[in-house]
C-alpha cells in the first residue's frame, strides 16, 4: 500500500495522531520461543502469533526465558526493510514539522533484566529508539490483544489525538483494536472535542483509526472494522 498518503496526515490540520506499532514480525523477525511447562516438563513452544492466542491449560505456566533475553533478541533478530523504512520516514516528518502526532512501540514482551542489548539492536539500524518509547504490554495480565487495546485506550484519554493507528503482524491484535471506534468512552470523545474546538456538527469524524497488518512480505494491509 502507498505510504505516503500517512505520512501527510501526520501534518494534517486536523490535529495530531498516535501510531504503535509492533516489534516482533513487525520490525524485526525474531526467533524467541516462550515454553510450555506442565509437572516440571516442556509441553510445547510457542512463537509469538502462537502465544497472542493460547490460552494455558489447568496445570501449565509460561516459561519466558528466551522472550526476555536481551543478547538473544540483538543475535537472532533480523530487521524487516519495509516497515524499518517507513517508521524512519515518519519520525522524520514528525521532526521536521515540529508535529506533536507520535509513535509508540507496543510490544507483548514484558520488562528485560538488561535492557540495553534490546536498545542496541534498534540503534543498529538507525531506528531512533532513544526518542520512542517502548510500552511492555506483557508486564500486565490478560490477552495480548486485550493488554495492548488497554494500553492504546491510555493514551487516547489524554484527549490530544484525532487519528490512531496500529501496525501489527497479528490480525487478533488489529481488530481488537478496531473494536476501540465503536467502545471508545463519551468523555474521550468529549474531551477531543474540547481539546481541538471541535463543534458538534462538524463532518469530520472526531477520532479515526486505522489498523494495519504487516504481510509476511513486509508490506502492510488495511484491516476495516
Amino acid at each position: 500500500m502507498r505510504f505516503r498518503g500517512f505520512l501527510n496526515e501526520l501534518a494534517s490540520k486536523y490535529g495530531a495522531g498516535i501510531t504503535f506499532v509492533d516489534i516482533d514480525n513487525t520490525l524485526f523477525y525474531t526467533f524467541a520461543m516462550i515454553k510450555v511447562i506442565e509437572n516440571g516438563k516442556v509441553v510445547k513452544k510457542l512463537d509469538n502469533q502462537e502465544y497472542n492466542t493460547y490460552k494455558l491449560k489447568p496445570g501449565e505456566k509460561y516459561d519466558y526465558g528466551e522472550f526476555r533475553d536481551s543478547e538473544f533478541f540483538k543475535k537472532t533478530s533480523i530487521p524487516i526493510p519495509q516497515t524499518i523504512k517507513r517508521i524512519k520516514k515518519m519520525v522524520s516528518s514528525i521532526k521536521d514539522k515540529g508535529s506533536e502526532s507520535r509513535i509508540i512501540f507496543l510490544t507483548a514482551r514484558a520488562d528485560f533484566p538488561d535492557k540495553e542489548p534490546f536498545l542496541e539492536t534498534f540503534r543498529k539500524h538507525g531506528i531512533p529508539i532513544d526518542d520512542i518509547y517502548v510500552e511492555r504490554s506483557g508486564n500486565l495480565k490478560g490477552t495480548v490483544a486485550a493488554v495492548k487495546k488497554k494500553v492504546i485506550l491510555k493514551y487516547l484519554k489524554s484527549g490530544k489525538y484525532r487519528r490512531v493507528r496500529i501496525i501489527d503482524d497479528d490480525m487478533t491484535n488489529v481488530k481488537e483494536f478496531l473494536k476501540l471506534e465503536k467502545e471508545l468512552p463519551k468523555v474521550v470523545i468529549d474531551k477531543i472535542k474540547q481539546i481541538h474546538n471541535i463543534p458538534d456538527d462538524e463532518k469530520f469524524p472526531v477520532i479515526q483509526f486505522f489498523g494495519l497488518l504487516v504481510l509476511p512480505n513486509g508490506s502492510l494491509k488495511r484491516i476495516k472494522a
